[in-house]
């Protein structure tokens, strides 16, 4: 069956990118219909109880890098608070050479992984002094000509590995869920990579622009969960007249129309705000799917957490044999949480590598991981609960955001989300609410008569 009417805009994918574009062309007055496979909008921002809690089972915070979340707030009057994480800041677990894995705080004055000042006190922690002293000849040198290299071969050979094995990559994969090898600093933070341009030294542009704050701070967060800006968002589309139609998969799309189970939508634009392998599958073009994001939100009952031991979390080199990458104390890192919380019980939020999601959904497992990262002597009596969560469409590698683009173009159909925008809320709201500003600025059939077929 065939709609008789043709919609100004039908967008696939009901995440942050999806709503924000959908809020923006209602409130200008235009037909738009939004269609999300799953039963609930919001994507990565999802939430769970936790200890009596709604506690955000995907994103939980976001990077202050752009003003897109805080804008969008503003603009869009939601009613949500956004606040500071703890001063805590977070740390990095790393094998010293006798073998002993060790802990310290990250840098105060770093962006991805790269320091301001290779020869401050919190590096020489980390690195050794002579790490420190290779790091520190970066200014020294001239920026690589020709096609930019990976993130990886940039930091090793600029700072020396050490950087790369300490700092670059366990930042890269805990918040980026890609290895350094597979990135360029170009995809993962653009102003980063013109400033050290312009400069001619990563050193040079990390210190101008990186803010100074202890790591893991650079973020901020809602009071009560970052869930609650893509619920508070769909409530503001649905009040200025946008239909959203949750639990409705899509079958094919075409530049005009989308095919769902029993019914397509015509459409003067068509969106596609999904995953970046939904995405590929939309348009018909093969993709290797990105390995899944794998979380694990767990209670714990130990006092050896209320001295918040790792600040608001730690992040592991890959030299630490865990089957977690990254451990987010969340009580630690939100004041709201903690004092939510009842007495002697704390939030922590595993990460997963690669392959090892499967290791961390049993208390055994996840009170393992625990102690490796943190040092604390954690049981698995102590670990009350454990709620898995995966996200097989999470991440967009590099290959998949260059093929779909293509794809895209190529039939006239517009992206949004990780896939045209890279990852994380500050980068995918301002590419949304772009979009949808040329969207509006373009005829469409609202303003003339409705097409019946």
């Amino acid at each position: 069956m065939t709609s008789d009417v043709t919609h100004d805009v039908v967008i696939v994918g009901g995440g942050i990118g999806g709503l924000t574009i959908a809020w923006e062309l209602a409130r200008a007055g235009r037909d738009v219909v939004l269609v999300e496979a799953s039963d609930d909008a919001g994507g990565m921002l999802r939430r769970g109880t936790a200890s009596g809690l709604e506690v955000d089972l995907g994103a939980e915070s976001f990077a202050t890098r752009t003003t897109g979340v805080a804008d969008l707030v503003a603009d869009a009057r939601l009613p949500v608070q956004l606040i500071e994480p703890a001063p805590g800041g977070a740390h990095v677990a790393f094998r010293r050479r006798s073998g002993r894995v060790d802990r310290a705080p990250l840098p105060r004055r770093a962006l991805v992984g790269m320091p301001a000042d290779p020869l401050a006190a919190d590096v020489v922690r980390i690195l050794g002094r002579r790490g420190a002293r290779r790091a520190a000849q970066e200014r020294l040198l001239p920026m690589p000509a020709g096609a930019e290299p990976s993130l990886a071969e940039l930091t090793a050979s600029r700072f020396g590995v050490r950087v790369t094995s300490r700092l670059v990559e366990p930042l890269c994969r805990s918040v980026y869920s890609q290895s350094a090898e597979s990135v360029r600093l170009s995809a993962l933070h653009p102003v980063l990579w013109e400033k050290a341009q312009a400069l001619g030294s990563l050193t040079a542009a990390v210190d101008a622009l990186a803010p100074a704050v202890r790591a893991g701070s650079a973020v901020r967060g809602v009071e009560g969960g970052l869930w609650r800006i893509a619920a508070e968002l769909e409530a503001v589309a649905l009040r200025a007249g946008a239909v959203i139609r949750t639990g409705t998969p899509v079958r094919a799309v075409t530049a005009t129309s989308v095919d769902l189970d029993d019914e397509t939508l015509s459409a003067g634009v068509v969106v596609i705000a999904t995953g970046p392998t939904a995405a590929a599958s939309l348009l018909g073009v093969d993709v290797a799917p990105a390995p899944p994001v794998g979380l694990v939100v767990a209670e714990v009952a130990s006092d050896g957490f209320d001295t918040f031991p790792v600040g608001s979390g730690v992040i592991a080199a890959p030299d630490v044999d865990c089957a977690a990458k990254a451990l987010t104390h969340v009580d630690a890192k939100w004041e709201w949480a903690a004092a939510a919380l009842p007495a002697g019980t704390h939030l922590v939020r595993l990460s997963a590598h690669e392959g090892r999601h499967g290791e961390l959904t049993d208390a055994a497992g996840a009170a393992t991981a625990i102690r490796t990262l943190t040092g604390v002597r954690v049981s698995p009596a102590d670990v009350r609960r454990v709620i898995p969560v995966a996200w097989p469409d999470a991440v967009a590698t590099p290959s998949a955001r260059g093929a779909v683009t293509e794809a895209a173009a190529t039939r006239g159909i517009r992206l949004a989300g990780a896939v045209a925008a890279g990852t994380g809320l500050a980068s995918v709201i301002p590419h949304a609410r772009a979009l949808a500003a040329a969207l509006t600025s373009s005829p469409t059939p609202s303003e003339g008569a409705r097409h019946v077929r």
